[in-house]
């Protein structure tokens, strides 16, 4: 009885073993998968509500950087105006245009009066989803905070495109409104012109460049305030040159003076030429000199300022001297002629001012001691030669 009872027993005994190892293994694999699956779950709500956020959060940001921009350009635009208001003379200008910078400046100053700030709602720290280190509840519970942290972004981004939007607005009326005065002023000195046709030719190009100058009629902002300044300031002396040549009218000499200008600037070869007349010049007095200097500018194809003493005109009709000496002055001038001016340098006379205007006038037919000879020798025959190639 022993032998046969031994292996049931033991057989009964083994076979219960895989059921329950079946059993218990069957168990731990759900358990695992539906954790693994509760994980993965939970860590995608997060990482899709965290991209929505970043999203509106980074559209927000923007929004408040170009906020702060465009805060920042109107105070600029402020400061330019303030700039031009306190120099912007309605007489140059307008006073419309004068009156409508003003207001403009008025709407702005109110705009930004009014202006809220720039900075964004605090809002919760939120992990990245690749550096998770939170229970699956709490990223559940941390996905909605997302989601609403979104929409406060995205209302604070269309709050800060709403408060640009007037700024923005007044301070292009105002940059308008700064166009206008520039404009203005550019059109009366245009007028000027007109007005002031006795003017000088170096008061007239002074108006004329700085109209020629500013692009489309304006300039920039920045510079608006020392643009009008420098308009007004030509026009002023632009007034006076005009002023002074139509009082010269009345002086008793003026008919002779007059003539002796047309003349210099006949063979002047286009170098535009003004005048002054003196009773003493380069320390002679016209008791017993003829006497006569001359600046040079090669800007704008040349010009020249010559002074010449009084006995000039009152011995013109008597001396041929007298107009030797204003042939050697315009013979100055002529260096700031390119063609010219490469003759003047060159070996033949290495820079040598007076030798060159004696020169000149020499070739020019004034062989006298007022060309220069009695002063400074006379030239050789090659450098009057090549002196009169400067036609």
């Amino acid at each position: 009885m022993t032998s046969t009872a031994g292996p049931r027993d033991g057989a009964r005994r083994t076979s219960r073993w895989p059921l329950v190892v079946m059993f218990v293994s069957v168990g731990v694999t759900s358990l695992v998968l539906g954790y693994l699956t509760h994980e993965a779950l939970a860590t995608s709500l997060y990482a899709r509500a965290f991209e929505q956020y970043a999203a509106a959060d980074a559209a927000a940001a923007e929004a408040s950087d170009d906020y702060a921009g465009a805060l920042d350009r109107a105070h600029r635009a402020t400061r330019q105006s303030d700039a031009l208001e306190a120099v912007a003379d309605p007489a140059y200008s307008g006073p419309d245009a004068v009156a409508a910078l003003e207001d403009a400046a008025d709407d702005l100053a109110a705009a930004l009066e009014h202006a809220p700030g720039t900075e964004l709602e605090r809002q919760p720290r939120f992990a990245e989803p690749d550096h998770l280190a939170t229970p699956a509840w709490e990223r559940y519970a941390d996905a909605p905070r997302l989601l609403e942290s979104q929409g406060e972004r995205l209302v604070e981004a269309e709050r800060f495109e709403a408060a640009s939007a007037p700024v923005t607005a007044a301070k292009r009326e105002l940059l308008d409104a700064m166009d206008a005065v520039l404009v203005g002023a550019y059109e009366f000195a245009a007028g000027e012109l007109v007005a002031n046709p006795s003017a000088t030719e170096r008061a007239r190009g002074d108006v004329q460049h700085l109209i020629d100058d500013a692009p489309d009629g304006t300039v920039l902002p920045a510079a608006s305030a020392a643009a009008f300044t420098s308009l007004v300031q030509a026009v002023d002396a632009l007034r006076a040159s005009h002023a002074a040549e139509e009082l010269r009218k009345l002086d008793p000499e003026y008919a002779v003076r007059s003539e002796i200008e047309a003349f210099a600037r006949s063979i002047s070869g286009g170098v535009a030429l003004e005048f002054t007349w003196a009773y003493e010049v380069n320390g002679l007095s016209s008791d017993g000199w003829y006497s006569g200097t001359a600046q040079i500018s090669s800007v704008d194809g040349g010009s020249g300022s010559i002074t010449l003493s009084h006995s000039i005109s009152d011995r013109w009709f008597d001396d041929p001297n007298a107009r030797a000496v204003v042939v050697h002055e315009v013979g100055h001038t002529q260096i700031a002629r390119s063609v010219c001016e490469a003759l003047f340098t060159g070996g033949d006379f290495l820079g040598d001012h007076e030798m060159w205007a004696t020169a000149w006038a020499i070739g020019k037919g004034y062989d006298l001691p007022g060309s220069g000879t009695e002063f400074y020798g006379r030239p050789t025959d090659i450098q009057i030669a090549v002196a009169a190639q400067c036609r």
